[in-house]
């Protein structure tokens, strides 16, 4: 069982490069004991907007430094995140309930953000464009955007963060970032790791808050020019709407419901080995899981026996613990909702293959926050389970006839974040990746997400991009000067 090493930092709003005291607390539980973890300081509207102000002094600078200058220190703080992997994987999965060997895969894939960045910030150049008349020329500038407020996710409380200020420091701006409620902890820890590595004050600000509160001075404060959020789609239909009177930038990272097409050709045993592997990554809490499975007919009883037997084979509980596969969902509610998803699809006709409750024999959980992997075979469009985005460990197949009526059935969603297709003819595979109204796809890979390439949903699943080097353009504005062409005679 690891044990949670004793505080590095604050648990307080990180503002100017000083801890602030607050009014409000909010308790950080360990979601698989319910242990209270910390009372962390709530930040409200007068800090944050102090926040935000801070950002715009530091701004003046920062955006002024050199940018190789800027990725050397995002460089460094990926090295300095990197040394003390162990320390933060122990943290995360104790706020978050992820498994500790998650909880570090976390913390390497959050450092590869500001090492990939770091190399980033010096690529970022304009052009010379010819005049159409003579002796004059346009010089066309990329220069960062100002201020940018960021609002992630409980769900990777130190990656979705990465992402994001990486991107933002790298191209000059400076940042607020509202951590989720649920999961504040490993964001403030990131605070004296930033300072280390030499991001100056008022660069990087760590505002735990209420989102409606630190959402809406986002919105409204004028020095905010960019708000990126990674969160549900109706928090970012209300975010655009927000930030819309302003005229900010907005970049959004919205739900899913992503499709999982089994080709008839495909290995079977890889197939249900990879799905489950995904389906038990965070306990299905990832906008990006395999949310419908799309099953040959013919393959359906097979497909289904190889997922009981390895469901079954899985260890659920407290992810600080050796040989645990899958810890607890975020918390209670979270698993009546996915319970009650379930039961209302099995009460339409579908039916439970398997469920895997190893974590109920254990006395030291909290088990109101853990949910059984579950298979369910007989899912149909229209029932609840295939409609929305489950998040939780639940694997419900469909089953279908024709490639072409599956990627039919696949794209008939609102929703277009990630999708995911296996099978032996990779002719046939990228064909029907290419079909799929999705932001990105997997073939034969449970999860192609990395800091080298952008990834951004389509449709109500988000716009922007985060990664590649398309994920800096979400900081960047472009501006054009036209001026007389320099010439050798005076």
């Amino acid at each position: 069982m690891k044990t949670l090493p004793r505080f590095w930092f604050d648990p307080r709003p990180w503002v100017d490069g000083v801890w602030q005291p607050t009014d409000g607390t909010i308790a950080v539980r360990n979601p698989a004991t319910g242990a209270v973890l910390a009372e962390v300081g709530r930040a409200d509207e007068r800090l944050v907007t102090r926040a935000i102000d801070g950002a715009a002094r530091a701004f003046r600078s920062w955006s002024g430094t050199p940018a190789a200058t800027r990725g050397a220190v995002l460089s460094r703080l990926a090295t300095i995140l990197r040394a003390r992997r162990d320390d933060y994987a122990t943290l995360l999965t104790a706020e978050q309930g992820k498994t500790w060997a998650q909880a570090s895969g976390e913390i390497e894939y959050a450092a590869t953000f500001f090492a990939w960045f770091g190399e980033e910030a010096r690529r970022v150049h304009g052009r010379i464009v010819p005049h159409p008349e003579a002796g004059r020329e346009f010089l066309v500038e990329r220069r960062p955007a100002g201020v940018a407020g960021l609002v992630t996710p409980w769900n990777f409380p130190l990656a979705q963060g990465a992402k994001k200020i990486a991107a933002a420091l790298a191209a000059g701006c400076t940042a607020v970032w509202k951590p989720a409620e649920l999961t504040p902890l490993v964001a403030l820890a990131l605070a004296p790791l930033a300072a280390e590595a030499g991001v100056p004050d008022g660069v990087l600000q760590i505002v735990p808050g209420q989102g409606s509160v630190v959402g809406g001075v986002f919105a409204s404060h004028p020095l905010v020019r960019i708000i990126s959020l990674t969160g549900s789609t109706a928090t970012g239909a209300h975010v655009l709407a927000a930030a819309a009177p302003g005229i900010k930038r907005v970049s959004l990272e919205l739900g899913g419901n992503a499709p999982f097409i089994v080709l008839p050709d495909a290995d079977l045993d890889f197939v249900a080995a990879e799905l489950v592997r995904l389906k038990v990554f965070v306990s299905g809490q990832v906008c990006v899981t395999a949310n419908r499975v799309f099953v040959p007919e013919s393959a359906a009883a097979e497909l289904e026996a190889r997922l009981a037997a390895r469901v079954a084979a899985l260890v659920v509980g407290n992810g600080l613990a050796d040989g645990v596969d899958m810890g607890p969902l975020i918390h209670a509610a979270a698993c009546r909702d996915v319970a009650t998803r379930v039961a209302a699809a099995v009460g339409e006709g579908a039916r439970i293959v398997t469920e895997n409750r190893s974590a109920d024999a254990a006395a030291d959980l909290d088990h109101a926050n853990f949910s059984p992997p579950t298979v369910v075979a007989g899912v149909t469009d229209e029932m609840r389970l295939a409609q929305e985005e489950i998040f939780g460990p639940v694997i419900p197949l469909l089953a279908y006839r024709r490639v072409g009526e599956a990627v039919e059935r696949a794209n008939a969603t609102p929703y277009g974040l990630a999708a995911y297709v296996y099978g032996r003819d990779l002719d046939r595979c990228r064909a029907v990746a290419g079909a799929l109204e999705v932001g990105i796809v997997g073939v034969n890979e449970w999860r192609p997400l990395k800091a080298e390439i952008p990834f951004g949903g389509v449709k109500q699943s988000g716009m922007g991009a985060e990664g590649g080097e398309e994920g800096m353009r979400e900081f960047l504005e472009t501006r054009v000067v036209s001026m007389p062409r320099p010439g050798i005679e005076g």
